[in-house]
């Protein structure tokens, strides 16, 4: 049995026509939505609400203590300006097999195939030896709150693998950078603008800090991932132009290739901080605002193994890693379970206008999702 367009672009389409932009965040009606679909087929769903408006949806199929979670998140970021999109962010219009819409690939096509794949288990009657659950996550672009409350709820214990369907293009990703937020505070000193000998620039002082923060970057390059990365993604400070500003604050964002570099690029940052303020005259502070760490696969077993060869059948055979981070690394650092990023949709489609996933892709997925279960776990008809 295959799963057919049928089964699953709809499903789509229907939650790109759903809001859920973060902010605010809110996937009630996208949840709703799921939940809907799981038990018109008899599919034991539940509902994880953990703040106001913001819920996890978990479905299960199959029995045992055993599980394999399939996970995608179903918040998006702004559609932004809507009049600069060709096609309306939300009304998730197909052309030339493309279906258009924020989300489409980020990320709301794997969730789609991962629904529909459950749907597919179920119709076909199939028995499985391992149970297979669906989690779709909030607040994976701000915070992975979704992912934590999840976790805190112990969706990982007894967890054997953990498929991420995060956009790679069917590419199988083995690995993601970590994450490291700073916020730095330099302190100056107001005075007149006619008189800036009088005060302390605490924007010039942030100007010559910047470039010092990029010392903290390790030298390190890793396999597939290659080499750490420093954004300064936000600088603020002042107040009016006449006026010597005394406080200026920017953010950078540090992007680590293996978590036990994260420690020592906290405690170089620490020593920069130390060196510009013992040399003045500003005087500067940071603060960790996020922090997630790097993922890597550690060991490989056979769903790792088919997920590999079913990439490779259809021309992907290149391993990948992950620029950016996942709702996997808030769920299987404490577990060490085996993982993959392997999902619909093209990595150039991440945040842009004019979003969109190529309507075959979503498909391929869901039935490569499908075969690999069947084959790894000894899944047969009753």
């Amino acid at each position: 049995m295959k799963i057919t367009e049928e089964d699953v672009i709809p499903i789509l389409k229907n939650l790109i026509k759903i809001k859920t932009e973060n902010p605010p965040g809110k996937t009630l009606d996208a949840v709703e939505y799921i939940k809907n679909i799981f038990e018109k087929f008899g599919i034991e769903t539940k509902i994880q609400e953990y703040a106001e408006g913001k819920a996890n949806v978990i479905a299960s199929y199959g029995e045992g203590r055993i599980t394999i979670i399939l996970t995608g998140h179903l918040d998006t970021v702004p559609a932004g300006d809507e009049t600069r999109w060709k096609y309306p962010p939300f009304a998730a219009e197909e052309h030339n097999g493309m279906i258009y819409g924020r989300g489409s690939t980020d990320m709301k096509g794997a969730v789609a195939a991962f629904i529909a794949v459950l749907i597919a288990l179920k119709e076909n009657k199939i028995k499985l030896n391992k149970k297979i659950l669906f989690l779709g996550t909030s607040d994976e672009e701000i915070g992975m709150d979704g992912s934590l409350a999840a976790k805190q709820d112990g969706i990982m214990e007894g967890c054997e693998f953990v498929l991420v369907g995060e956009p790679t293009e069917l590419q199988v990703g083995i690995a993601e950078k970590g994450t490291l937020w700073i916020k730095v505070k330099v302190f100056g000193k107001s005075a007149h603008g006619s008189t800036p000998h009088l005060g302390i620039s605490a924007i010039e002082g942030a100007a010559s800090l910047i470039p010092k923060m990029k010392e903290a970057v390790p030298e390190f390059s890793h396999e597939v991932l290659g080499k750490s990365t420093l954004n300064i993604g936000k600088i603020s400070g002042g107040t009016l132009i006449n006026v010597v500003p005394e406080y200026c604050e920017f953010r950078c964002d540090y992007r680590l290739v293996a978590d036990n570099l994260r420690e020592g690029v906290k405690r170089k940052i620490l020593e920069i901080i130390d060196e510009y303020n013992f040399e003045g005259p500003a005087r500067a502070e940071i603060e960790i605002i996020h922090e997630i760490p790097a993922l890597e696969l550690s060991r490989e077993d056979e769903v790792v193994k088919t997920l590999k060869q079913k990439a490779f059948e259809i021309g992907k055979e290149k391993i990948i890693g992950l620029n950016y981070g996942t709702d996997g690394a808030m769920l299987i650092p404490e577990y060490n379970t085996p993982f993959v990023i392997m999902g619909p949709g093209k990595l150039d489609q991440l945040h842009v206008t004019d979003e969109f996933t190529e309507k075959q892709e979503v498909i391929d997925y869901a039935n490569l999702v499908y075969d690999t279960l069947i084959e790894t776990y000894s899944l047969k008809k009753e």
